[in-house]
């Protein structure tokens, strides 16, 4: 038995089958669109080279920042060191040590500045660039501490140097007084010597004669005569050594050092003192232009 709408139903079912056919059709085709289109694959290649491309940066950049964090650190412990050193060898190592690892973070530094003008990645390159500004800040500061320390080396070390010349001229001074006294003693005997000889010769109705002093003893008083002067010349010269070099004040203490030198020079009481002055002179000479002219007039 046939129902009495069946070409309504036909009809409905035809309907019903074209609209789901359409309604299928719409995410097919779109489907088929987006994955058939090759731009997507090519995005998502490019996406991930971009991706490696940063990944390999990074690494770089990791590499060379620990790089220059091991340099830091080695520095910070020769630094530390040498605070607490005292052996003047041993310093001079630590700084050969720590002027080869600031060598070597300047060349990690210039590998890097080669490094970012091939960086891709925005980022990567501020990152590099701000790490190069502030390594060039801290080699400038290192710089001046370098600068700075060897200032104080130096004012230590001339600090110690004044104190030994200061020992040196006391002593000088000392010896200098030890000779006028023995210079004194002498001339008293000699004096002595003389006038008991000429009471004895008035004594005897002057048939004695009064016997000169002995030459070893005019000798001896020479050569106390010029070792006083030399020590004199000498304290003048190393009171000249505690000024600055080229200062009014020094120089004037050497030309008069000088001075005194060459007047000893004249008629020197042995050939060891004459070396000996004529050694002394050597470097006066060369910081006064002086020609090595000792004898005659003075120049």
């Amino acid at each position: 038995m046939k129902p009495l709408n069946q070409p309504e139903r036909h009809t409905r079912l035809w309907q019903f089958s074209l609209l789901y056919l359409l309604a299928l059709l719409v995410p097919l085709g779109a489907s088929y669109y987006l994955f058939s289109n090759s731009s997507i694959a090519d995005e998502n290649a490019r996406l991930k080279r971009e991706l490696d491309q940063t990944h390999q940066e990074q690494a770089l950049l990791t590499t060379r920042l620990d790089t220059l964090t091991q340099h830091l650190q080695r520095i910070d412990g020769i630094d530390l060191r040498m605070m607490a050193e005292s052996n003047p060898n041993v310093r001079s190592v630590l700084l050969l040590k720590n002027q080869d690892y600031n060598n070597a973070i300047a060349a990690r530094l210039s590998e890097l500045r080669n490094d970012t003008a091939q960086m891709q990645v925005p980022a990567h390159r501020l990152v590099a660039r701000n790490v190069l500004r502030d390594f060039d800040l801290y080699r400038s500061t290192r710089n001046s501490i370098d600068v700075l320390r060897q200032e104080v080396t130096k004012s230590g070390e001339g600090a110690r140097g004044s104190e030994r010349l200061v020992s040196e001229l006391a002593s000088a001074k000392q010896e200098a007084s030890s000779a006028k006294q023995q210079v004194v003693t002498l001339q008293a005997a000699l004096a002595a010597a003389s006038a008991r000889g000429g009471g004895g010769g008035g004594g005897g109705g002057g048939t004695q004669v009064v016997a000169p002093p002995s030459s070893n003893a005019k000798l001896l008083i020479e050569l106390l005569r010029d070792q006083v002067a030399f020590a004199e010349a000498d304290c003048q010269r190393q009171r000249a050594l505690d000024h600055k070099p080229r200062s009014k004040e020094r120089r004037q203490l050497l030309e008069s050092s000088r001075t005194a030198f060459i007047q000893i020079l004249q008629d020197p009481a042995t050939d060891d003192l004459k070396q000996s002055i004529e050694q002394t002179l050597a470097p006066i000479n060369v910081e006064l232009g002086r020609e090595p002219r000792f004898f005659g007039l003075l120049r």
